[in-house]
């Protein structure tokens, strides 16, 4: 127990200090905690030893997040612009995964292996991007909605795309794909249905006598947790659970003071643990002890990079977005992390790919989670 609360102490003191330190130099919260977790962390001076606790701190910290901006999401604009929406996502998403498979059958890999290329190239890392368009003061605006849609679709496509791919190796269901998905789309559907309206019911004035009680923000917590665990067992992703249980909510929670609450609750304890423990995973001794085919490296950032930012410009222009912003969308949709490592160890574990294919997913990885925030938060105050 004082390991664990030394740890947090130290994570939450660093959070509290490092990015004051670093908002001279212009460097955003995400991308200050990220670099001091892989300072700190077992891959650089090795002074933080990471348990099962805080590591837990840390999940609760990407479902925090991940809630939130479904909360802040504001549907109603979304579905007036879903045509956009999809557009944007497919063209985003489609580039760059077409692009990245044929890199990786011109180097020889397997169509598995290339495939797992295609669905890291459609993914962006939603848990980046968000803190990141807020920071560039993008997220509330109309395109900053439509932006942080289109990657949530892409993401959730790279999701399906990777459990399809792993199902022949790693099954996570004995039923039928065809079968699991419409189960899985029912479900969404029931509780789309069912938990505004309960939700709505609970916030009524009265229904809980104690308000010094903070009843209804238990209650939103328990929902969340009761979805997360029902999501957890129809195979669903958390960071997708989180975020649709947001949307599902956004609707139902209405009163400034609970979203208050929520928001300090996740940004004051959860969300820079989470950050803080992307940086530990970071081995950044990787750019020098690079071994196997360099030019497949740099191949896989430059492609990666490149079809991302071009796609996701040309696709924010076509749907109507200004020149700025539809330029940070690109950028922001470069960004790769929690779906372009999962995808890479998996499918290492599994003998899918090799350590040269694995060290570049990890090296693109390193350079747009560190980057790409940099950059939007730029443009966001010129």
């Amino acid at each position: 127990m004082e390991g664990t609360l030394l740890v947090l102490l130290l994570i939450l003191f660093v959070g509290l200090v490092v990015p004051e330190l670093f908002r001279k130099l212009r460097l955003p919260f995400v991308t200050s905690l990220i670099l001091v977790g892989a300072f700190f962390g077992p891959h650089g001076m090795a002074l933080i030893e990471v348990n099962e606790t805080v590591e837990f701190f840390g999940f609760l910290g990407l479902t925090f997040l991940m809630f939130m901006a479904g909360l802040e999401t504001r549907v109603d604009q979304i579905q007036n612009a879903a045509g956009r929406v999809i557009f944007m996502a497919l063209v985003n998403g489609g580039v760059p995964a077409v692009a990245g498979f044929f890199v990786a059958q011109a180097y020889g890999y397997s169509f598995t292996a290339s495939m797992i290329v295609a669905v890291i190239f459609t993914s962006s890392s939603i848990a980046l991007i968000i803190p990141s368009l807020k920071s560039a003061k993008l997220f509330k605006k109309a395109d900053g909605q439509l932006i942080v849609s289109a990657v949530v679709f892409e993401d959730v496509m790279s999701l399906i795309l990777l459990g399809v791919l792993l199902q022949s190796y790693e099954p996570i269901t004995t039923l039928p794909l065809y079968l699991y998905f419409t189960i899985l789309i029912a479900s969404v559907a029931a509780l789309k249905f069912l938990l505004p309206r309960i939700s709505r019911t609970v916030m009524k004035r009265g229904f809980f006598s104690h308000a010094e009680h903070e009843d209804h923000l238990r209650f939103i917590i328990v929902l969340l947790m009761g979805a997360l665990l029902f999501f957890d067992a129809l195979g669903m992703h958390p960071i997708v659970g989180a975020f649709l249980l947001g949307l599902i909510l956004s609707g139902a929670i209405t009163t400034e003071r609970l979203t208050t609450q929520l928001h300090t609750l996740g940004y004051g304890l959860f969300v820079p643990v989470f950050f803080f423990l992307i940086g530990t995973q970071m081995d950044l001794r990787v750019f020098f002890t690079i071994e196997g085919s360099m030019s497949f490296l740099v191949v896989i950032v430059l492609v990666s990079i490149l079809t991302k930012l071009t796609s996701g410009y040309v696709a924010g222009r076509l749907v109507g977005i200004k020149k700025e912003h539809a330029l940070m969308f690109g950028i922001a949709s470069t960004t790769q992390l929690t779906t372009s490592l999962a995808a890479s160890q998996a499918a290492f574990t599994l003998g899918i790919i090799d350590v040269p294919f694995l060290t570049s997913m990890v090296v693109l990885s390193i350079v747009t989670a560190v980057f790409s925030p940099i950059i939007l938060k730029l443009l966001g105050h010129s």
